[in-house]
């Protein structure tokens, strides 16, 4: 697992599997969180990244690294995955990645064609009011 970028303190690493994944995002933040030297972690099931900020004196970036990747495998086991969730599940991940683009292209088509059909000070309240009738 490479880093994704490297400043002093600070290291944004993306572990494979973990996009669309919540509950192993969690997982992740409160194990790493737990590592002596680790001032701030965030995981984020959207983008499957998980930025650490640390104290460089107490941890190396090697050692964090390593955390990481024990905490990956940990999450990996069936009898240590106490929320029951899928690292790597890429089938249903790719599955639910083409709902939402198949979804997104049709509401840019909806904007689009609204936008050319729409007399100029309607077209720019259009996109606050999509907004409002997606929810």
């Amino acid at each position: 697992m490479e880093p994704l970028s490297v400043l002093p303190g600070r290291v944004r690493l993306q572990p494979k599997g973990l996009a669309g994944c919540r509950d192993g995002s969690q997982f992740l933040e409160e194990r790493i969180r737990s590592v002596n030297g680790v001032k701030e972690v965030s995981a984020s099931h959207r983008t499957g990244t998980v930025l650490v900020r640390f104290d460089e004196v107490l941890l190396s970036r090697g050692k964090l690294e390593s955390e990481v990747k024990m905490a990956l495998q940990e999450m990996a086991k069936p009898d240590r995955n106490p929320a029951g969730f899928v690292i790597g599940n890429s089938t249903s991940r790719a599955a639910t990645s083409r709902a939402a683009s198949s979804h997104h292209a049709g509401q840019l088509m909806i904007e689009m064609a609204l936008h050319l059909f729409l007399p100029t000070p309607l077209d720019l309240l259009l996109p606050a009011a999509a907004t409002v009738f997606r929810k």
